[in-house]
C-alpha cells in the first residue's frame, strides 16, 4: 500500500511541474516516472504474493501442528486400547489355559470369576446357576459379593433371574437410583456398599444355565465392550464347565464302578485272551487265599485243582468264541500246610468292544451250599436211621421185658443152686441195663418241642454215658467220672442238654480212637452260682489253625464221612440259648478239655 501511495504522489508532482519543463524533459520525466511506478507496482505485487504465500504457509504449519497433535492423541488412545485389548486377550488366554487344565467344576467357576472381575475392573462378582428345583444358587462369589456364595435366590424377584429369563445383558450405573431392579432383600444387604452393576447370562448349547454378576464400589457405566468381553468369557466358561462336569461325571461313574467292582460279594475277574488275569476284586481273596494284586498276571487255570483245569480252559475257549459259559470248579490253595478247597460256580462272558479281547468271570463260592446240601441229605438219612432204630428199640424192648420177667420168676424157685441163682441174677441185671439203654435211646430220639424244667446235670451225664458205653469199650477208651453230688439243678431242656453232652462225648471218643484209645474224664462241679461240666480226652488235640473255627457250622477236621461239622455249632447254640458258655479251655497234643458252664437254678 505504501508503494502505491508513493506512485500516486510522484504522479501528482510530475503533473504540477509540467508547465515548468519542456516537452522533451517532461517526456523523459514521464518515462522515468512510469518506469519507477511500474517497478514500484511490480514490487508491490510481488510482495503481496509473498505475503500471501507466507500466510498460507503459516496456516498450513498451524494445521499440521493440530493434525500432528490429533494424530498423537489418537495413537496414544489406540495404544492404550491395544494394550487393554492385549491384557484382555492375555487374561482370556490365561483363563482358557487354567479352566482347560482344571477338571473340578467349582475350581473352574472360581478361576472364571477371578479373571472376569479383573478384565472388567470390578470390585466383586458372583456366579449363579439354576438348580434342579428351579431356584438360583450362588455357587461362587468374590470381593464385595464373596459372602453371598451359597445363597439361594428366587428366579422371579432377582435381577439375575430376570437376565436369565430374558437372555439379554443388563447394566446399571448406580443401583441406588434403580432399587426396584433388584429384590428388596438383596438391596437392603448391598445398599451403600456398591453402586455399579452388570449382569450377563451364561448359556450352554442355547440353554441359559445361569448368570454372572459384577459390581463396583463407585458409580460405573459398563460399556458395550465390557459386556461383550464378559459374554465372550461366559461362552468359554460354558464350554469348560461342561467339560469339567463331564470329567466329574466320568470320575464319579468310574468310582461307582470301582466301588461296586471291589465290594461285589462274588469274586470278579477280567481275563485276557492269553488266560492271564488283568483285574480282580477283593472277594477273590476268599476263594484263592491270595491278595487280589497277587493274582494279577497269573493264569487263572493255575488257581484251580488240576483235575478241573481242562473243563475251565474249555469254557474259556468257548467264551472267547462268543458263547457265554458256566462251569463249576474247585479253587484250592495251601495255608499253613493245610490245603483248602472251595467249590466255585463260574459264569463267564466276553467283554464287548474290549481291546485287547478280554473275558468277564463272575465266580460264586458254593462250597457252603454244596456242604449244606450234603449235610441235609446226611441229616435226612440219619433221621430215617433214627426212626428205624426207634422201631427196632421198641421191638427189642418187648423180648427184654419178657426175659426180665421170666428171670425174676425163676429166681423165686428155692431149688436153684448158687451158681444157677448167680447166672439168673446176671441175666436179670443185664436185661434191666439193656432195657434202660433202650429207654434212653427212645427218649433221645423222640421229637418234642423245647421244654424248660429243673434238670440234674449229673443224671444227664449218666444217661449219655450209658448210650455210648459200647462205643467206648470197642474204641479202648477208659471212662473216669467225677460227678459232684452237691451241684444244684439247672433250668433247661433235658433233651437238648443231653444232645450237647452226647456231642462232646462222641468228639472225645473219636479223637482218642485215632490214637488207639485213651482216657475220657467227665467232671461236674459248681462255681459261684454256675454249674460246670468238663469233658476231657487224651486225644491228639485241636490244631492251632482250627481252634478259632470249631464252632462254625459245617467246619470239621475229620475225614469225609466221619462228621457233619454241625455238632459243636448246634451245641454252641443250645448252650447260648440256656444262658451259658461252651469253650475249649485247654488243647494240646496230650488232649483237649471242653467246658460247659450253665447258670444254676439258684442264681436265676
Amino acid at each position: 500500500m505504501l508503494q502505491l501511495a508513493c506512485v500516486g504522489v510522484g504522479t501528482v508532482l510530475v503533473l504540477r511541474v509540467r508547465p515548468l519543463l519542456g516537452s522533451l524533459a517532461f517526456a523523459e520525466l514521464m518515462v522515468v516516472a512510469s518506469v519507477a511506478g511500474i517497478v514500484t507496482i511490480a514490487g508491490w505485487v510481488l510482495l503481496r504474493r509473498e505475503h500471501k504465500s507466507t500466510l498460507r504457509m503459516a496456516h498450513s504449519m498451524l494445521e499440521e501442528r493440530v493434525l500432528k497433535a490429533s494424530l498423537q492423541e489418537t495413537v496414544e488412545k489406540r495404544t492404550i486400547e491395544l494394550e487393554e485389548a492385549q491384557r484382555v486377550l492375555q487374561r482370556m488366554w490365561w483363563l482358557g489355559q487354567q479352566i482347560t487344565l482344571e477338571l473340578n467344576p467349582q475350581r473352574v467357576l472360581e478361576r472364571f470369576l477371578e479373571a472376569v472381575s479383573d478384565i472388567a475392573g470390578a470390585d466383586g462378582g458372583a456366579v449363579g446357576l439354576i438348580g434342579e428345583e428351579g431356584r438360583l444358587h450362588i455357587v461362587v462369589g468374590t470381593g464385595l459379593l464373596a459372602t453371598y456364595a451359597g445363597m439361594t435366590v428366587s428366579m422371579a424377584d432377582s435381577a439375575m433371574g430376570r437376565v436369565i429369563r430374558s437372555g439379554a445383558a443388563w447394566t446399571v450405573t448406580d443401583i441406588d437410583e434403580h432399587p426396584e431392579q433388584v429384590s428388596a432383600e438383596v438391596y437392603e444387604q448391598v445398599r451403600g456398599k456398591l453402586r455399579g452393576m452388570a449382569i450377563v447370562p451364561i448359556s450352554r448349547r442355547g440353554e441359559r444355565i445361569g448368570a454372572v454378576n459384577l459390581v463396583t464400589r463407585e458409580s460405573r457405566r459398563f460399556t458395550t465392550a465390557d459386556l461383550e468381553r464378559i459374554e465372550s468369557m461366559s461362552d468359554l466358561l460354558s464350554v469348560s464347565l461342561e467339560n469339567a462336569e463331564l470329567v466329574e461325571t466320568l470320575r464319579k461313574t468310574e468310582w461307582r464302578f470301582r466301588t461296586l467292582f471291589r465290594a461285589a460279594p462274588d469274586a470278579v475277574f477280567t481275563v485276557l485272551q492269553s488266560g492271564r488275569i488283568r483285574e480282580a476284586n477283593d472277594a477273590v481273596r476268599e476263594i484263592t487265599g491270595l491278595e487280589p494284586r497277587l493274582t494279577v498276571g497269573r493264569e487263572i487255570v493255575e488257581l484251580v485243582a488240576e483235575a478241573d483245569r481242562p473243563p475251565l480252559q474249555s469254557a474259556l475257549d468257548a467264551t472267547l468264541a462268543g458263547r457265554p459259559s458256566r462251569v463249576e470248579v474247585a479253587f484250592q490253595h495251601e495255608e499253613e500246610g493245610v490245603i483248602t478247597r472251595r467249590i466255585v460256580a463260574v459264569a463267564m462272558s466276553r467283554l464287548p468292544e474290549a481291546d485287547p479281547p478280554a473275558l468277564l468271570l463272575v465266580a460264586r463260592d458254593v462250597t457252603t451250599e454244596r456242604e449244606m446240601r450234603s449235610r441235609l441229605m446226611e441229616a435226612d438219612r440219619l433221621a430215617a436211621v433214627g426212626e428205624l432204630v426207634a422201631g427196632v428199640a421198641h421191638e427189642v424192648n418187648n423180648p427184654l421185658s419178657s426175659i426180665s420177667a421170666f428171670s425174676q420168676l425163676m429166681l423165686r424157685d428155692e431149688g436153684l443152686t448158687e451158681s444157677q441163682r448167680e447166672g439168673l441174677e446176671v441175666i436179670k441185671s443185664e436185661t434191666i441195663r439193656a432195657s434202660q439203654v433202650v429207654k434212653d435211646l427212645l427218649a433221645f430220639a423222640r421229637r418234642s418241642g423245647p421244654h424248660r424244667e429243673l434238670v440234674d446235670l449229673n443224671d444227664i451225664v449218666e444217661r449219655t454215658l450209658r448210650l455210648r458205653g459200647y462205643q467206648m469199650k470197642s474204641s479202648k477208651v477208659t471212662l473216669v467220672t467225677q460227678l459232684s453230688p452237691q451241684i444244684p439243678h439247672v433250668a433247661g431242656d433235658a433233651r437238648q442238654l443231653q444232645q450237647v453232652c452226647l456231642n462232646l462225648v462222641v468228639n472225645a471218643v473219636q479223637a482218642m480212637t485215632a490214637t488207639g484209645g485213651g482216657t475220657l474224664r467227665l467232671m461236674t462241679h459248681s462255681d459261684a452260682g454256675k454249674v460246670v461240666m468238663d469233658v476231657q480226652d487224651t486225644g491228639g488235640g485241636i490244631p492251632a489253625w482250627a481252634k478259632a473255627r470249631i464252632f462254625e457250622p459245617f467246619f470239621t477236621t475229620k475225614e469225609e464221612g466221619e462228621g457233619t461239622g454241625l455238632g459243636l455249632s448246634v451245641s454252641y447254640g443250645i448252650i447260648a440259648a440256656h444262658g451259658g458258655t461252651i469253650e475249649a479251655v485247654e488243647t494240646s497234643q496230650q488232649g483237649t478239655t471242653m467246658r460247659v458252664t450253665l447258670p444254676s437254678s439258684e442264681s436265676i
